[in-house]
């Protein structure tokens, strides 16, 4: 029968250090300036790629504006290197900007918020900053082995497109020498069902 999968019992911890910067369009003649200058300074716009590749490239423009606008707090040191140092992780609902880095770094960041000193990224303003819980990840362990009938695909089809003749003494070479072990414990016991099964599989 189908091999049963359980889950792992450990825990990972995805994307941890993390913040989120919730951002909206900027009001007024700023953010109507900037959206402006954007679309003049856009040069013709290429095919549209696939929505999640445009979303993280957006993101990750806008991220490099929000790092941009920062670095030239020369004055506070702490906040330029922590810029600096943080990373782009991703950009979640067209508005909310995930950035990652080490624990000193985050925590300039959320100083430099509560003073009012982060600068927004340009034709933003930023609503709100929070630190991110990491999120857990319970991984799924897999079977030990291989289906059979998954394997038999699997030779059928590699020689197939090496215009090989699929036979059975072809197929047992091929699954000896690509599957050792299976040829080792499986095929000096089984030729009859396999036999069997390159008949019922061939085209």
């Amino acid at each position: 029968g189908r091999p049963r999968l359980r889950k792992m019992e450990k825990f990972l911890q995805i994307a941890p250090h993390s913040l989120a910067i919730v951002l909206g369009p900027a009001e007024g003649p700023a953010g109507e300036r900037a959206a402006a200058a954007a679309a003049a300074a856009a040069p013709p716009a290429p095919p549209a790629p696939p929505r999640q590749l445009a979303r993280h490239h957006i993101g990750y423009e806008i991220f490099a504006d929000f790092k941009a606008e920062n670095m030239q707090h020369f004055w506070n040191k702490r906040v330029t290197a922590a810029v600096a140092e943080t990373f782009f992780l991703g950009w979640i609902d067209e508005q909310v900007l995930l950035i990652q880095g080490k624990e000193e770094h985050l925590e300039a960041l959320r100083e430099g918020w509560t003073r009012r000193a982060l600068r927004p990224p340009s034709g933003f303003h930023i609503r709100c900053l929070g630190d991110v819980s990491p999120i857990s990840m319970s991984p799924i362990s897999q079977s030990q082995f291989i289906p059979l009938g998954e394997i038999l695909c699997l030779a059928i089809s590699a020689m197939n497109s090496a215009r090989k003749p699929v036979t059975q003494e072809a197929l047992m070479e091929h699954l000896t020498t690509c599957f050792p072990a299976l040829g080792r414990a499986w095929l000096p016991t089984r030729p009859a069902s396999l036999k069997v099964t390159v008949v019922r599989m061939l085209p």
